[in-house]
């Protein structure tokens, strides 16, 4: 990655930048700034390797989580969960602990991946410092958020294929709507200081929902730390706040 160094913003360059970030389909820019909704694992696939004798107890007793996610056009995540009905004994409430925790931070992670590409912004507005490389077939734009060095490499219609950070990179996969690029699935490859080496490899099916196209459900496979992940998860109940 080239080394960033303050450069003085040409109205070129910074057209440029305005192209990209115009180029994919921001639900902010269509108005929208809050959405929440419910998330469903489907448990049957997720412990589909558990054995038989196991699988019928685990499914039923996280049947009682629930989850919800929110995300706002400012980037604010928050995934939570509850449960319903009485309290299993300690043993199995430690193991539904795990269960829950381990459901809450694969949807953080997915949001915090696709908001970028699809809520917020994935180039900061108003970035007057940055380095901006043509190359024969494509840009490389590297700039500072916060203390984080980033790199984006994106084609010269401004189709995003990767993005680079100390912690890790993503991959894109991208197709193009009426209102701009929209995310249909990632990979993924991140060192966790605490989890060690994610890899992920993700696919979204998306719907409209109030005009506003939406993850419907999310199939997600890889690795932790050599342990397999596999979630399976479906958006319903979406609730939407709006610019009048």
């Amino acid at each position: 990655m080239a080394s960033l160094h303050p450069v003085a913003a040409q109205s070129h360059d910074q057209k440029i930048l305005t192209d990209a970030r115009n180029s994919y389909s921001l639900l902010k820019r269509q108005g929208l700034f809050e959405v929440k909704a419910s998330v469903v694992p489907n448990w049957a696939a997720m412990f589909k390797n558990v054995p038989v004798r196991d699988r019928t107890k685990i499914i039923r007793m996280a049947s009682a989580l629930r989850f919800t996610m929110l995300a706002d056009a400012s980037g604010n995540i928050n995934v939570t969960h509850e449960m319903v009905g009485a309290k299993p004994k300690a043993s199995p409430s430690q193991a539904l602990d795990d269960i829950a925790r381990g459901v809450d931070l694969s949807i953080t992670g997915f949001l915090m991946t696709w908001a970028p590409f699809m809520l917020t912004y994935l180039i900061p507005e108003n970035l007057d410092q940055f380095v901006l490389q043509e190359l024969e077939s494509k840009r490389v734009l590297t700039f500072k958020q916060g203390a984080v060095e980033v790199s984006v490499t994106m084609s010269k219609d401004f189709e995003i294929s990767e993005l680079n950070t100390p912690q890790g990179s993503v991959r894109p996969v991208l197709k193009r709507d009426g209102d701009g690029f929209v995310l249909t699935g990632y990979d993924a490859n991140n060192e966790d200081p605490l989890g060690g080496k994610v890899i992920v490899k993700a696919r979204i099916e998306l719907a409209p929902v109030q005009g506003m196209l939406l993850p419907k459900a999310l199939f997600i496979s890889g690795s932790s730390r050599q342990t397999p992940l596999n979630f399976e998860y479906h958006f319903i109940n979406y609730r939407l706040k709006k610019k009048v």
